[in-house]
């Protein structure tokens, strides 16, 4: 499975070997969990602040992920850094459809409910989340 942390440089992958694919509810678990000894010693480290982890929720569809967060994007109060390693986390699960992870739209949906209009992202190669445009 691949999560995504922050580090000195940037958002940067991480692969844990997993018994079977993970689903995307699964996967940002591992990333709530934050980085282990080894990882925290590569100097890697989580965005994403344990209020945000106790209320986060993801739901897999065909080629999609709709993940919802307690709090409100658009004012900071998720900083870009977490939304990329929520974004990257949950495209590279076993999302249905088969599309390769930075085609998987992941829709953020903030202040726990989920809305008509959510922050639609996808996960670039370099593990940064970009808007979906067009």
């Amino acid at each position: 499975m691949r999560l995504y942390f922050a580090g000195p440089y940037g958002t940067r992958p991480v692969t844990r070997p997993t018994d079977a694919p993970l689903g995307p509810r699964q996967a940002l678990g591992l990333l709530l969990d934050g980085p282990t000894p080894a990882e925290r010693e590569r100097g890697l480290t989580t965005h994403v602040e344990p209020e945000v982890a106790g209320r986060l929720s993801a739901t897999a569809g065909d080629g999609a992920v709709d993940v919802v967060v307690p709090v409100q994007v658009s004012s900071g109060e998720l900083d870009v850094t977490a939304v990329s390693q929520l974004v990257c986390t949950a495209a590279h699960a076993d999302v249905p459809g088969g599309l390769p992870a930075t085609e998987v739209d992941v829709r953020i949906h903030e202040n726990g409910t989920v809305s008509t209009r959510p922050w639609t992202l996808r996960g670039g190669p370099g593990g940064n989340a970009a808007p979906v445009t067009g």
